[in-house]
């Protein structure tokens, strides 16, 4: 029976533009969206329509006349890219159900905002990959190129009424219903316009390779990270490879049949990650190993079972300290769930009173903060560093992703290179004032949305800097991972890019 269920996903992955739209309620676009420029297109030189780079994106945004988008429904059905309800009767196996994978915990663009609550729809389209959460005001597309075995990545970023207000948006306007409709502003840019910016998707999507490509660090069956059906029996819950039941409970107990993105949560079906894997290439740079991960968190007794309580794996701590030698990116974190009990539960009841009209959605918690305060853990789930980092391995672990041999060295990110022996003092000065810049203000090193230093940590890497490490001898541990670059274990510097 699996097999045949495989044989259709794999075939269905070539058609599923078809979606029943009744799942979706069109949003109305206010008058305020209608004043507003609805699509801005990518900043060149040359400009995005000037590339010749051909595929159903750049057809959408380039034609005579340009889109109007007034929420994410528009920009679904411009892309062909609706998750849908089943009919009634085809239960599992209905394409437009299968075209939806959804995502716990992330190591993407904005992964920081992901978790069971808020998590992150990836919709596989007709040659189209449309990823989508709440919380931040974007959408990510991956489009095949009609050059027969390329990808084109896109960055679509829209704007709401509350951009204009003087306090901005609030939690209720990004983390309700409220961030999928009534846009007033749409741009579009592609990987060469945001290159040069911490949008940058080449610096994982192309890490050492000449050409981008799809990656999914989650291959293989369990998927610990993805949606799961509900089971019939609570028992189910324990063990390995059940896990995605936990993150979906946790979603239907705060949101119920609420639809996320035009998601519902009863057309979560088993194989639907196994859609997204047969998409992607079997040969990725970083994979999170589920099954050797579980079964050494799970082990099986024969007279007792599974563990109440998982244990350690030691292959997902060899890959963690991999990363902090600058070996390869960080692996998505070890737990199925990402978040802190006690911020879960009072988010589920603040969502759960916003849906019966006892909390207005101004009211409503940051949903983006639903992770543990502990340091270490947050370091463990990609938010920080490590407490107790020395300054050279806090610069490989907030920076080294990003400044490093291996990435393109004509942008003007590699002026900074944690090998800081390849700057003059100059550069080192520059990095120091781009540190002390207030979090989140324009030019902050880390960007806002990469690793941050731990408060301490920041301290002693500024310290570190002043004291001119060019007159000291060079660190051995910063050149290593100057020189590996994140890539996996191998030495690719400067690596040609497209």
């Amino acid at each position: 029976m699996r097999n045949i269920i495989i044989s259709l996903l794999a075939t269905i992955t070539l058609n599923l533009a078809c979606a029943d739209e009744d799942a979706h309620t069109q949003p109305v676009a206010s008058p305020t969206s209608r004043l507003l420029d609805q699509a801005v297109i990518g900043n060149g030189p040359p400009a995005l329509c000037e590339r010749d780079r051909g595929d159903k994106v750049r057809d959408i945004f380039c034609s005579e006349q340009p889109p109007s988008i007034t929420g994410l429904f528009d920009l679904q059905q411009l892309l062909q890219a609706i998750p849908g309800q089943p009919p009634e009767g085809y239960g599992e196996l209905y394409p437009a159900t299968a075209s939806v994978t959804v995502l716990s915990h992330s190591t993407a663009l904005s992964g920081h905002r992901v978790s069971p609550l808020n998590p992150r729809l990836i919709v596989i389209a007709d040659g189209m990959l449309v990823a989508f959460q709440r919380g931040v005001q974007k959408v990510e597309v991956i489009a095949a190129a009609r050059n027969p075995g390329f990808f084109n990545f896109y960055l679509i970023e829209f704007e709401q009424a509350c951009n204009l207000e003087p306090d901005g948006c609030s939690a209720g306007d990004l983390y309700t219903p409220r961030v999928e409709q009534d846009w007033v502003r749409v741009s579009i840019q592609d990987d060469e316009d945001i290159k040069n910016t911490p949008n940058d998707c080449r610096q994982c999507h192309q890490r050492a390779s000449p050409f981008p490509r799809l990656l999914m660090r989650e291959l293989n069956n369990p998927w610990t990270h993805f949606f799961q059906p509900l089971p019939s029996n609570p028992d189910q819950f324990i063990g390995p490879g059940v896990q995605g039941h936990n993150l979906l409970q946790d979603y239907v107990d705060a949101k119920g049949d609420e639809l996320y993105g035009g998601f519902a949560p009863a057309t979560v079906v088993g194989l639907a990650p196994f859609l997204l894997e047969s998409t992607v290439l079997a040969d990725q740079p970083v994979l999170f190993d589920a099954p050797g991960i579980e079964n050494e968190r799970f082990p099986y007794d024969a007279d007792r079972g599974y563990p109440q309580d998982p244990g350690d794996s030691p292959t997902w701590r060899a890959a963690f300290e991999a990363f902090k030698r600058g070996e390869q990116l960080a692996l998505p974190y070890i737990e199925a769930r990402v978040t802190d009990p006690g911020k879960l539960r009072e988010r589920v009841e603040a969502y759960q009173r916003y849906r019966m009209d006892e909390l207005s959605e101004d009211e409503l918690p940051d949903f983006g903060d639903i992770f543990s305060d502990d340091p270490y853990v947050r370091a463990r789930l990609g938010l920080q560093t490590e407490p107790d980092a020395s300054a050279p391995e806090a610069l490989i672990q907030a920076c080294g992703s990003c400044h490093n041999d291996v990435l393109d060295q004509s942008l003007s990110r590699a002026r900074f290179n944690i090998d800081l022996w390849k700057l003059d003092r100059s550069e080192i000065t520059q990095a120091i004032e781009r540190i002390e810049r207030a979090p989140g203000a324009d030019g902050v090193m880390p960007p806002p949305e990469a690793r941050q230093l731990d408060v301490n940590v920041r301290e002693r890497v500024l310290e570190y800097l002043r004291s001119d490490p060019l007159a000291s001898e060079p660190d051995s541990r910063l050149q290593h991972a100057a020189a590996m670059g994140m890539t996996g274990g191998k030495d690719r510097r400067a690596a040609p890019r497209r």
